[in-house]
């Protein structure tokens, strides 16, 4: 189950948030939009965490990212042979 709470709400009630972490995931949202998601955590979830953290990373830079390939794709096929 996943509850959204302010920052608020997480700054006054982090111990009741840290034991129930296991049962409920939480969006904090600070006037009104989502900034934090926290998850239960679980050993051997690092790989997830890095591969989320690259996924966000290419959202937030999705702009220039598609810039950069779609010149990578007008430029055509490359002459490298291997």
């Amino acid at each position: 189950m996943v509850t959204i709470i302010t920052t608020t709400h997480v700054q006054q009630k982090i111990g009741e948030i840290a034991k129930n972490i296991d049962k409920t995931s939480y969006i904090v949202t600070n006037k009104g939009e989502g900034k934090v998601v926290m998850l239960p955590y679980f050993h051997g979830c690092d790989e997830l965490i890095a591969e989320y953290i690259e996924d966000y990373e290419m959202f937030m830079n999705r702009k220039s990212l598609d810039k950069k390939y779609k010149q990578s794709v007008d430029s055509g096929k490359s002459d490298l042979v291997i």
